[in-house]
C-alpha cells in the first residue's frame, strides 16, 4: 500500500550577496509499503528559475519502477539564458551521490550528500508549544506511527482533518475569516512576513 502528497506551491532561495532570487517547484512525495517496511520516496517534475539571470533547471525525480529499477534517481537539466541546450546534465541519488555531465565529455561530482553536515532541528518542547502548532496538532498521529498502530493513527489523523473541515465551515457561515501570524499573500502565494531581507535591512 502507498500514499502520495502533491506538494502545490513555491519556494524562493536568496542569494543576497548577487540579488538573484530562484524560484523553486517542489516534487510529490510517496509513502511506500505502508504495512511492511515503510520507505519514503520523492516523484515528479521541479523547476528551478531566475527571472533576473534567466538560468533556469530541470529536475526529473523518478519513481522506481514495480520490478527492477533503483530507489531515489533524478535526472536534471541546467540551461543559460534563452537557450534549449543544457549547459550541464546531473544524474544520480537526490540522497546520496550525484555525477554532474557536460558537453564536453567531461563529468565531475556534483554533490554528494552523504558528505555534507546536518544541523539538528531545534523545536519546543511539545507541552509549550501553542495550540496549532504542527508537532503538537498531529502528536497523536505521530505517536500512532512511532507504535506502529497504522489503525490508531489513522483514526486520528481522520478526526483532525474533520475538525479542520468542521470550523473551517463555520468560519465560512459565520464571515468570519482566518487571521494570519506569520504570512501574508503576494498575488497567488504567501510569503513569510519576516524575510530575510527585511532582517538583513533589504528591500523587497
Amino acid at each position: 500500500m502507498s500514499i502520495g502528497v502533491h506538494n502545490v506551491g513555491q519556494g524562493c532561495i536568496m542569494f543576497l550577496r548577487h540579488d538573484e532570487e530562484y524560484v523553486v517547484s517542489f516534487p510529490s512525495g510517496y509513502g511506500r509499503s505502508i504495512f511492511t517496511v515503510p520507505w519514503i520516496e520523492l516523484g515528479g517534475t521541479v523547476e528551478i528559475t531566475c527571472q533576473k539571470t534567466g538560468y533556469n533547471a530541470v529536475i526529473q525525480f523518478h519513481t522506481k519502477p514495480m520490478i527492477g529499477g533503483k530507489k531515489h534517481q533524478l535526472t536534471a537539466e541546467v540551461f543559460p539564458p534563452n537557450e534549449r541546450k543544457p549547459f550541464m546534465t546531473v544524474t544520480g541519488e537526490w540522497n546520496g551521490v550525484m555525477t554532474a555531465k557536460y558537453p564536453n565529455g567531461d563529468q565531475a561530482v556534483f554533490v554528494d550528500t552523504t558528505t555534507l553536515a546536518t544541523t539538528k532541528k531545534v523545536v519546543q518542547p511539545i507541552q509549550q508549544q501553542e495550540a496549532f502548532e504542527s508537532r503538537r496538532l498531529w502528536k497523536e498521529v505521530t505517536l500512532a506511527l512511532k507504535n506502529k498502530d497504522v489503525n490508531k493513527a489513522t483514526s486520528s489523523k481522520t478526526f483532525l482533518e474533520e475538525q479542520q473541515r468542521r470550523e473551517a465551515s463555520e468560519r465560512l457561515h459565520s464571515g468570519q475569516t482566518w487571521k494570519t501570524r506569520v504570512f501574508h499573500m503576494e498575488g497567488e502565494h504567501w510569503a513569510y512576513d519576516h524575510s530575510l531581507q527585511k532582517r538583513m535591512g533589504k528591500k523587497n
